[in-house]
């Protein structure tokens, strides 16, 4: 069995809780509006909104948990939103998503955790101030 120093499926935000992910995304639409939007897009898929905020009309941020077994609805959801997800975000995403497929018979109901930030943009400018936020 696989355990969580397993390097194929480790994760350097696996803790005792379960993973812990960091996203960032762009998003043409309002921050108040989005955030409305996601949370009602992630409850659909079983997840669970622990937190949410805007900063204006620059961000809006999102904290959410969900069951491993779903994570490649909530991987879809965010994408199906119109999310334009950071390089970083859609690697997260995707090794969460294979090594839960590999473990799906033990680790179906652990929790992973991500904190969700996404930056509002409408023109090719903003999304070009935001890069250095999405690279990573």
């Amino acid at each position: 069995m696989a355990g969580r120093s397993d390097p194929v499926c480790g994760h350097p935000g696996d803790d005792a809780d379960g993973w812990s992910l960091t996203l960032t995304a762009l998003s043409s639409d309002e921050p108040e509006r989005l955030v409305r939007f996601l949370t009602g897009a992630l409850l659909t898929c079983g997840g669970w909104v622990l937190t949410r905020s805007t900063q204006g009309d620059q961000a809006a941020e999102l904290d959410f948990e969900f069951a491993r077994a779903s994570c490649v609805e909530i991987y879809a959801v965010l994408v199906a939103t119109g999310l334009e997800l950071s390089r970083a975000s859609h690697l997260q995403l995707a090794e969460l998503c294979h090594c839960t497929r590999n473990l799906i018979d033990t680790h179906a109901f652990d929790i992973a955790r991500a904190d969700l930030v996404v930056y509002h943009t409408s023109s090719k400018h903003r999304q070009d101030e935001y890069a250095p936020a999405l690279a990573g």
